[in-house]
């Protein structure tokens, strides 16, 4: 029997995962594989599964990342449904002074308090790469298969990076290997190195991960580094949001490019839209990560340069991935240290394509609430446009009168190409660019601004996302 991952590209190209077979993902640091971890236990709790995850992050924090990207563990944490084990640092050493290193899985048995039916674990090396050697790599296996739990684990590099012995010797037995990565452009790409039974076709597989989603099929939102002037592979804006910067990282930054210094996020988008800077750092703490993730959002809108975001503490992990989807290349956060912080910066350099990308498509404006055919019309050309088909689509349960028509219009940005429009059971509003998260929000506040104005018009609506849901949408419109 197959089980699936829920990230409908992946397994419609390798036809899911094998019951109880061993499945390894490996990427470098913002690739993606939690969240790939978090994706296929969403998956297994849909389908009614027990499902569990062994992981360094603690459960406050995989929770979080879990909501951010759309995906309800939560409930099932507090069910029971889905197991949450932390593990720290002194794991590996438990490991190394215990008489019998196979105790430690023992102790994970125990942490599971029964049958699982998927189990990931991230990073998998941490649980089998131990100074007990192949001998710990072999105990992990005779413990999974006797779990029977189909088992994803991950890899904390790329395969090319080289690895000892015991990762070795786990991914020779893996039933699954799949590399992963995340482009500067924004998309992620999946690559089968091996898979049993083998794929059809192994080319790489292309991903969208968005908030409120996961992890999909693209939707023509990415390629994102805008800007006209050719930027200066020599020079580095650096933004500094907290007091000090280590004298170090400040040395070498200066020894290695033409540094201008920027002390606030408004001077740093200025001198970005005035000149070209090759790369663009932007230094935080903790207290402004949300200053520090708006401002990579703008700089990615507005600047082909490379862009990192460095922390002088750690960050959570679902800061982490705000700030790779607002755009930025890379996210180095703890101590930094000089060595990785020159190797990451190179990777991201070389990989990104300095270009300016074509510009978006932009719809007209519409003059007010449309009529039924035209509204019809306009979603329809929408759906199957390859620059305007990501939009969220609310079918609002209204009275269809002109009055309705006025509000709801009064309240989209048609300047952005959003639409009102009348249709079978009600009014349809069509949020150009906007995902199901992003229109739940304007329900939300549509309905605050009604209760504000001392309305008692109820609203209550539907929400249709293409391109995820195009089928149901022409289904309404009447295609």
């Amino acid at each position: 029997m197959n089980v699936f991952s829920g990230i409908g590209p992946f397994d419609e190209r390798v036809g899911g995962f094998r019951d109880g077979g061993l499945y390894l993902i490996a990427g470098g640091p913002g690739s993606g594989k939690l969240t790939f971890l978090l994706q296929a236990l969403d998956r297994g709790i849909r389908d009614g599964e027990r499902v569990a995850l062994v992981s360094g992050a603690s459960p406050d924090e995989i929770l979080e990342q879990a909501d951010y990207w759309g995906l309800d563990l939560r409930t099932p944490w507090k069910q029971g449904r889905c197991i949450l084990i932390g593990f720290q640092g002194e794991f590996s050493r438990r490991v190394v002074h215990t008489p019998d290193p196979g105790e430690a899985f023992a102790e994970l048995s125990r942490l599971l308090d029964g049958p699982v039916a998927r189990l990931a674990i991230d990073p998998g090396t941490f649980v089998w790469d131990t100074r007990a050697g192949p001998a710990m790599a072999q105990l992990f296996l005779e413990w999974i298969r006797d779990m029977g739990a189909t088992t994803l684990a991950t890899i904390p590099e790329g395969l090319d990076e080289g690895h000892g012995p015991s990762t070795e010797w786990v991914v020779q037995r893996a039933q699954g290997v799949f590399q992963i990565a995340r482009h500067p452009r924004g998309l992620h790409e999946v690559r089968v190195e091996r898979m049993t039974p083998p794929v059809d076709e192994p080319g790489p597989i292309s991903l969208e991960l968005a908030p409120g989603q996961g992890f999909g099929a693209p939707t023509g939102r990415f390629d994102r580094r805008r800007g006209g002037a050719r930027p200066d592979s020599n020079r580095l804006l650096l933004l500094r949001l907290t007091e000090t910067i280590p004298s170090d990282l400040e040395g070498w930054l200066g020894r290695r490019f033409d540094v201008e210094v920027a002390d606030d996020p408004l001077r740093a988008i200025t001198r970005l839209q005035a000149d070209a800077f090759g790369a663009v750092c932007v230094y935080s703490g903790r207290e402004r990560v949300e200053d520090a993730v708006e401002t990579c959002r703008t700089v990615r809108a507005i600047s082909p340069a490379v862009l990192l975001l460095l922390s002088d503490e750690p960050l959570r992990s679902v800061d982490t991935a705000r700030a790779l989807d607002a755009g930025c290349d890379d996210v180095l956060a703890g101590s930094v240290d000089l060595r990785e912080l020159d190797s990451r910066l190179r990777r991201a350099t070389e990989s990104a394509k300095h270009q300016p990308a074509k510009e978006r498509e932009r719809p007209p404006a519409a003059a007010g609430p449309l009529d039924d055919s035209e509204f019809t019309r306009l979603v329809s050309e929408r759906l199957i446009s390859e620059g305007l088909d990501h939009f969220s689509l609310l079918l609002v349960d209204a009275p269809r009168g002109s009055e309705v028509g006025h509000v709801l219009f009064d309240s989209v940005r048609a300047d952005q190409g959003d639409l009102v429009g009348p249709v079978r059971r009600g009014w349809g509003v069509l949020l150009q660019d906007a995902r199901a998260q992003q229109a739940e929000v304007f329900l939300q506040r549509l309905r605050d601004s009604l209760a504000e104005s001392g309305s008692d018009m109820p609203l209550s609506a539907e929400i249709l996302a293409a391109p995820e849901q195009s089928e149901r949408i022409r289904a309404m419109l009447g295609d």
